[in-house]
């Protein structure tokens, strides 16, 4: 077991990079206070915030609570009345969600300053303990593979650890993991009920370096949020 974790908990090298940094924070909102998550983005300076499991009051109460003020971009995927979310500092181009069975996902090119724009992906697989396994390994085989032209980072619930076969084989598919390339990999992010688990991830092309993790405690929410400064290549 040593062998197979510790090279969770030990940082890798990263990529010698000399593009823009990205922060983007990863949130399950459901329940999360807004005036706390609000806070979350202002303190770590966040650019790209993506949201899933949010209510439309939710939605309307993180307005409320100033959230337009910090990132004042946003695109909307909606799911039998729950609403997923891209939220940015940036302008964002809106491309085709990522429709998994009846769970679309967004996603959007963010339009940094300069040459460089980024792909992000709200990513938000369903639970294979509240439904069929094999939805759920169907939901983690649709996610997009990294793409050669533009970087492109999956941010959010993926229901799924490192010890799942098929989330690796998300990994396989050209991105790293935010958390076990900075030694992180066995900090929880889902602490409801049961065991911990690092079910949350961002997940950025391997081409990015990883320069700043932290698993950030949110009140109200079951699951704490994920942020991750991306430097790209």
């Amino acid at each position: 077991m040593g062998v197979l974790l510790l090279p969770r908990m030990l940082a890798n090298d990263q990529p010698g990079v000399h593009g823009q940094h990205v922060r983007v924070l990863a949130v399950p909102g459901a329940g999360a206070n807004p005036a706390a998550l609000v806070n979350l983005v202002r303190n770590n300076n966040v650019d790209v915030l993506a949201l899933s499991e949010l209510s439309q009051s939710e939605l309307s109460g993180l307005a409320d609570a100033g959230l337009a003020d910090l990132l004042s971009n946003q695109v909307l995927a909606l799911d039998a009345g729950n609403v997923s979310a891209i939220v940015s500092r940036f302008p964002l181009r809106q491309t085709a969600s990522v429709d998994i069975v009846d769970q679309p996902m967004p996603s959007a090119i963010v339009d940094l300053p300069g040459r460089d724009d980024i792909e992000i992906v709200d990513a938000h697989v369903r639970s294979a303990l509240r439904g069929p396994a094999d939805v759920w390994r169907r939901e983690l085989a649709h996610l997009p593979p990294a793409q050669p032209e533009r970087v492109r980072v999956l941010a959010g619930d993926f229901n799924a650890t490192l010890d799942h076969a098929a989330f690796r084989a998300v990994l396989d598919r050209g991105y790293v993991d935010a958390a076990e390339q900075t030694g992180n990999g066995l900090v929880p992010t889902w602490q409801s009920w049961g065991p911990p688990l690092t079910t949350d991830h961002v997940l950025a092309d391997h081409r990015c370096a990883i320069r700043d993790y932290a698993v950030l405690d949110l009140p109200g929410s079951e699951h704490n949020a994920v942020l991750a400064d991306l430097q790209l290549p």
